[in-house]
């Protein structure tokens, strides 16, 4: 993936992508973020997607890795509740109770009023 096509110049040109980069971090440090690079935007969009249950393999897709694996490896830490949920869903089915088949988000406030 060509990164310059993502953001081009302003006269649609590909953007050099040290350059952009160093101008993001810039951004970020003026609006009191800290160190940004560009690259941390990848990684906190497949967290947040793995975060509201989107499948691994669809967020391998979106990331356009070349396998599930590489994903697992760099993101696999985020989906304990994941695990957690699936042990407790085996447990409640062998002993006869109902158990969640995800962890449960915080409810939104349309869902706390009705």
């Amino acid at each position: 993936m060509e990164h310059g096509l993502i953001f081009p110049t302003m006269l649609g040109n590909p953007s050099d992508p040290d350059t952009f980069s160093h101008l993001f971090s810039k951004l970020a440090q003026k609006a009191g973020l800290g160190h940004w690079h560009p690259h941390e935007l990848r990684h906190s969009g497949a967290s947040l997607m793995l975060a509201q249950g989107t499948p691994l393999h669809v967020v391998s897709d979106v990331l356009g890795h070349a396998s599930i694996a590489i994903t697992k490896d760099v993101y696999g830490h985020l989906m304990e509740g994941d695990k957690r949920a699936a042990s407790a869903a085996i447990s409640g089915a062998l002993l006869g109770r109902h158990a969640p088949l995800a962890p449960r988000l915080a409810p939104t406030d349309t869902e706390e009023t009705g």
